[in-house]
């Protein structure tokens, strides 16, 4: 949905993305004024690359290239697939053949909704390349975005007139949706800006066709990750059988008996097992998936995921 409202080829969902960017980058001087938008996907120039698909690509008339991503679950890749996808763009801002001096300026959004930064409670953190000492910038052609939606209002201790102009966008674009937070939602959409106005009026116009075409790359996309879950999911399970044959050694000596080494390797193992299991769940992976792919029952998976 995200995308069928602001990756749409139409002048509204533009000027709504356009509005959204300026937000969010606080461009109050030096606004975005026109965008065009660019191919979601980064195709890979030779066999030892890999693809990679953004959720939003565009170009400002400054001639700055933006990736607007939206996510809900957290993998262990993540941070590093940003650094790839971004990286992708940095390539391509420059046309063969160009100065290096000619280098277009590259933005990265990545709006969240887990906690990415438990070593911060802001809800908005910006990256650039800095001097680890001194802290002065190195340049400002690269930027990196993270938005944290659990991070903006917290059990809601506040209202949505005690909320910022972005802090009312991100939660309406976090809680739109849901029926649980009906009364919560009206107060945002009466007291938000322009940025959510844009966004309800866009959201209800989305056809189904629009939102199939966005389904069709987000399939595209999530079979690209999920190759890098099932690659970590292959390295943990052969991790968590050497830690649990450790683990059930080490308490079956401590007893002193072979009996108790046996029995300690089995609980170790599964010990390791139930915690892959329970990790790999909260990554969002379906528990078919999870039990096929450690060659579990169902039923066990099940039973470990409520222990």
């Amino acid at each position: 949905m995200f995308k069928a409202v602001y990756g749409r080829e139409d002048e509204e969902c533009k000027q709504a993305l356009i509005a959204v960017l300026n937000l969010i980058l606080d461009r109050k001087d030096n606004p975005i004024t026109a965008i065009i938008y660019k191919n979601p996907f980064n195709v890979r120039e030779n066999e030892t690359q890999k693809e990679s698909i953004l959720d939003i690509k565009a170009e400002t008339e400054q001639g700055e290239l933006l990736d607007l991503e939206i996510h809900l679950l957290y993998d262990a890749d993540f941070i590093h697939r940003n650094i790839y996808y971004h990286g992708g763009m940095i390539t391509q801002a420059l046309e063969s053949g160009e100065e290096y001096v000619k280098i277009k300026k590259t933005i990265s959004i990545f709006i969240v909704d887990f906690c990415l930064f438990p070593q911060t409670d802001q809800y908005a953190s910006k990256f650039l390349f800095k001097e680890e000492r001194e802290n002065f910038v190195l340049t400002e052609l690269v930027e990196l975005h993270y938005l944290e939606l659990p991070k903006v209002n917290p059990d809601r201790k506040k209202t949505a007139g005690e909320l910022t102009k972005l802090e009312r966008y991100l939660e309406y674009l976090r809680c739109a949706g849901d029926v649980s937070c009906r009364e919560y939602l009206e107060d945002l959409r009466s007291q938000g800006g322009k940025e959510i106005a844009m966004t309800e009026k866009l959201l209800r116009k989305a056809t189904a066709d629009e939102i199939v075409r966005e389904q069709a790359i987000a399939r595209d996309k999530f079979r690209l990750q999920q190759h890098c879950r099932e690659v970590q999911f292959k390295k943990g399970l052969a991790q968590a059988f050497e830690d649990g044959q450790k683990e059930g050694i080490a308490q079956g000596i401590s007893q002193g008996i072979s009996q108790g080494i046996s029995q300690g390797v089995s609980q170790g193992k599964e010990e390791a097992q139930k915690e892959l299991v329970r990790n790999l769940a909260a990554s969002g992976m379906e528990r078919q998936q999870i039990a096929r792919m450690a060659k579990l029952s169902l039923e066990t998976v099940e039973a470990w995921l409520k222990g």
